[in-house]
């Protein structure tokens, strides 16, 4: 028992065959060839049909046969003409041979080319042998007319048990495929559900979407849809203003995003701190204002439509920052500097003040507070400033329109330059020609008030800007008709800025004559900035022998020649027409002298009367010509300052030389 246990588990091999007579894998390959070969299918060939195989003398080759058969014959040596036999035999069954698979290869060929042209894509005269071309295709078998399909030719009588076995597999698939019918049903409810709850979540969503998108839209804010990556922001605003510079027109246009709730996320571009253009007042190194905008709360807090006009209003804002920096570099000559981001300029001195006053630009962020305990008493005078710019600027977007919609100038090959718009260019030429009309016409009612007082009829009459004074008409009479009232009126501070000025020269005959003072101020060709034009009537040039027109740069200037021509008028021309028998000239200075009633010239009783005009007063001297007749009356002196006097000047004289 032991000896049998001990070989229950041993396996049987084959005796392993010496390395001589191995066989490798492509003999052994070789010999299954043979083998289904000459003896059919593998799967006949069994022991006992090889031993009945053997027995009957099958497994003898033929030629060993005929061996045996022949082995009586004589071995002589076949003779050339059997040899020649032989190989003309031989070359007839070889070529027997290839003619005879010629025809299977191309039958194989046309019977594959056939069955295949049953499909369209596949239809190929070349596909075919060039025999079923001819006789085939030619004469008219058409493609597709031969078809292959697969049928079961198995008519095998199965055993009771094995239809019982089949029996019970067709029904454990036939509860198989309930049971996955219902498991397939039960998970198709379930993404039926869950499709229904995500399309009910996404229709929410798209409609909260949309609802902020009509929103928007309502506000006047253009809504412009996207191409790519339309599914998730099929749309974007255009906040930015249509005619601003190009690089600030990049910039205005922000997709809206949606959010997981079908909420309008804010794009970065509108999440960033709104800034704002400011205007400071310095004085003497001291602030005393600044403009300021309300302060807004977040933009998280804020509605999407509030966002979006921050973020327009800030674009502007950095807009008129950014396009007064770049004109800076052309107006240093007029005492602008742009230093660590901020734009100084020379501010008027209103009222002769004496104080060194300028305004500080720059743009900082909305939220920036001012520091507390600074001079707040030019705040309006800095938020006046800040909007005339601001105005300034929405009035070029206009005229940009308006350009582009006449006619174009004609092409030339020469690139037509784009300056800056005229911003602080036109600032400076206001606060110039205010400064300089001001103070000239502040001078002359002063003066116009002296004569007045000194019993010299004189009229004054002044314009600040001849433009401003005729603003109703110009803006009937104007040619541009596709401008709104605006911005004609804007237009008109883009043009040279002219004041009037009219005075009449003192006269005690009743005729009036009148002298006139233009100034006209251009921050730019030809002027350069202010100019004061002074026009005299021809009759005191030519008595005076004066030019007729003259033009000044400086307000004081003027000022002194205006003194001076008053001066000449009343002592040349208004003294010696009363005077006239008796009156002497020696010089053409201020001084005259008259005779007294009764004596020759340059006698000891004659006068010398000094008439001079000098910061607002009228100051007459009379100066004995002979010192000796009296200390007392040696000198006389009467000075009128604007005030209501009880005596003038034609009196004084009079009391003087008679």
């Amino acid at each position: 028992m032991a000896g049998t246990e001990s070989l229950r588990d041993v396996t049987l091999r084959p005796w392993p065959a010496p390395k001589k007579e191995e066989l490798s894998q492509e003999d052994l390959f070789l010999q299954i060839q043979q083998l289904t070969t000459e003896r059919g299918h593998l799967r006949d060939i069994t022991e006992k049909s090889l031993h009945e195989d053997i027995a009957a003398g099958k497994d003898v080759p033929d030629e060993a046969k005929e061996d045996v058969e022949s082995g009586a014959k004589e071995k002589d040596a076949p003779t050339k003409q059997e040899m020649l036999e032989k190989v003309f035999n031989a070359q007839r069954e070889m070529y027997g041979h290839l003619e005879w698979a010629k025809f299977a290869a191309e039958n194989a060929l046309d019977l594959i080319s056939l069955v295949l042209s049953q499909d369209p894509n596949k239809r190929s005269a070349a596909s075919f042998s060039h025999t079923f071309r001819e006789m085939g295709l030619s004469q008219g078998i058409p493609f597709g007319s031969f078809g292959i399909s697969r049928e079961n030719h198995e008519f095998h009588v199965r055993k009771p048990d094995e239809i019982l076995r089949l029996q019970e597999q067709e029904d454990r698939q036939v509860v198989a495929a309930k049971g996955s019918r219902m498991e397939s049903l039960d998970s198709a409810v379930d993404e039926i559900l869950k499709a229904a709850k995500k399309l009910e979540k996404e229709v929410r969503r798209e409609t909260k979407y949309w609802k902020e998108i009509v929103s928007v839209s309502d506000k006047g804010w253009p809504i412009q849809r996207l191409r790519q990556n339309a599914r998730h922001v099929p749309f974007g605003v255009r906040y930015g203003l249509p005619e601003a510079s190009d690089h600030f027109k990049a910039r205005g246009f922000a997709p809206l995003n949606m959010d997981k709730d079908g909420s309008i996320i804010l794009d970065p571009a509108l999440r960033l701190k709104p800034k704002t253009f400011r205007v400071r007042i310095s004085e003497n190194g001291r602030i005393i204002g600044t403009s300021q905008l309300p302060i807004e709360a977040e933009c998280k807090e804020l509605p999407i439509e509030k966002s979006i006009q921050l973020a327009r209003d800030s674009l502007l804002e950095e807009e008129l920052y950014h396009e007064m920096s770049l004109e800076t570099r052309q107006l240093l000559a007029y005492g602008v500097e742009f230093r660590d981001s901020v734009i100084h300029v020379d501010a008027p001195r209103m009222g002769g003040t004496s104080h060194s006053r300028k305004l500080l630009i720059d743009c900082i962020p909305r939220d920036d507070s001012v520091p507390g305990g600074q001079e707040r008493s030019h705040d309006w005078l800095a938020q006046n400033v800040a909007e005339a710019l601001r105005l300034l600027l929405a009035h070029e977007h206009s005229m940009r329109l308006y350009r582009r919609s006449q006619l174009p100038p004609p092409l030339t090959g020469r690139a037509r330059e784009k300056p800056p718009p005229p911003l602080l260019r036109t600032l400076l030429a206001v606060f110039r020609h205010l400064e300089g009309v001001g103070s000239l016409h502040v001078y002359l009612e002063t003066v116009a008030r002296t004569l007045n007082s000194a019993g010299l009829d004189v009229t004054l009459t002044t314009t600040l800007e001849t433009s401003w004074a005729k603003l109703t008409e110009s803006l009937k009479e104007s040619s541009k008709k596709g401008l709104s009232a605006t911005d004609q009126l804007l237009d008109v501070f883009m043009k040279p800025f002219d004041g009037r000025a009219t005075l009449t020269l003192p006269s005690w005959s009743g005729q009036s004559e009148s002298m006139t003072i233009a100034t006209r101020t251009i921050v730019g060709q030809p002027t350069f900035g202010t100019e004061h034009k002074l026009t005299m009537p021809s009759s005191l040039t030519s008595d005076l022998g004066l030019f007729q027109e003259l033009k000044f740069s400086v307000v004081e200037e003027v000022k002194s020649y205006i003194d001076w021509i008053l001066t000449l008028q009343i002592a040349h021309r208004l003294v010696k027409s009363e005077y006239s028998s008796r009156v002497v000239i020696k010089t053409h200075g201020q001084r005259v002298t008259i005779v007294s009633r009764g004596t020759k010239k340059g006698s000891t009783a004659s006068k010398d009367i000094s008439v001079e005009v000098q910061h607002g007063e009228l100051k007459v001297t009379a100066t004995a010509v002979n010192p000796q007749e009296g200390a007392e009356d040696s000198e006389r002196v009467h000075t009128w300052n604007g005030q209501k006097e009880a005596i003038s000047l034609k009196e004084v004289v009079k009391s003087w030389v008679e």
